[in-house]
């Protein structure tokens, strides 16, 4: 199935009005969603770590 018919179909069965505007931009969340959760499997301690962060002095000034 076509990403536009399981949007559309997803939208119908929530009983959601589909947009034809809306179809792309909700494609490409999912697409965005679909590529963080893939990071997330990659590197799954990544959000554990607390960064290093240095400051120089000069600009405390």
């Amino acid at each position: 199935m076509n990403y536009e018919g399981y949007i559309r179909q997803s939208l119908y069965l929530r009983e959601l009005p589909a947009y034809q505007a809306d179809i792309p931009i909700i494609h490409k969340l999912f697409c965005e969603m679909n590529q963080s959760a893939a990071y997330l499997h990659a590197f799954p301690n990544l959000n554990m770590e607390t960064p290093i962060t240095i400051v120089d002095k000069e600009l405390m000034k």
